[in-house]
């Protein structure tokens, strides 16, 4: 089937047009998901929000320009990035979340990201620290350390994947 067919389909009959889409491109969104994303629930957002995401705003496809396949996948792909980037922001800040008294565990793994960020290069253990620890944006970032925007995302990236390494996850 056409694209300009299923589109036509779409604008007909959204709820017949977005079964034929899911049972069209559903796997193809789906693996494009799961390339980022380990946890089933999160790629299953993931898919239910390429598809709703792309019923709402489907005047921005141009068929022109490519696929609705290559669309759609594209659309997964940037929501799988941003969660997965979401899942570390949360999982870290969990890790450095201050400790109940009497919880050991937490104390422990605080510990553990500690020692992690002491190994790393002080400026990357510094934007870590300003990200995670105080809420920084990236922007804020740069602006503290005289740096240009760009150049803190991407120390940003690298550290926090050194992070994780250090600490084995």
């Amino acid at each position: 089937m056409e694209d300009s067919q299923l589109l036509k389909i779409l604008d007909a009959s959204p709820v017949d047009g977005m079964k034929l889409l899911q049972i069209l491109y559903g796997e193809p969104v789906r693996l494009a998901a799961a390339q980022r994303l380990n946890n089933e629930a999160d790629i299953w957002v993931c898919v239910q929000d390429t598809f709703s995401d792309f019923y709402l705003q489907r005047n921005r496809f141009d068929p022109s320009k490519g696929s609705l396949r290559g669309y759609l996948v594209t659309i997964s792909t940037r929501k799988a990035i941003r969660q997965w980037r979401e899942n570390q922001r949360q999982w870290l800040a969990s890790q450095a979340s201050p400790a109940e008294a009497d919880d050991i565990g937490a104390w422990e793994r605080r510990e553990q990201v500690n020692q992690a960020l002491a190994r790393l290069p002080e400026l990357d253990a510094r934007i870590l620290r300003f990200k995670y620890y105080e809420g920084c944006s990236a922007r804020e970032i740069a602006a503290r350390l005289d740096m240009k925007y760009e150049r803190v995302r991407k120390r940003l990236q690298r550290a926090l994947k050194k992070l994780m390494q250090q600490m084995e996850l």
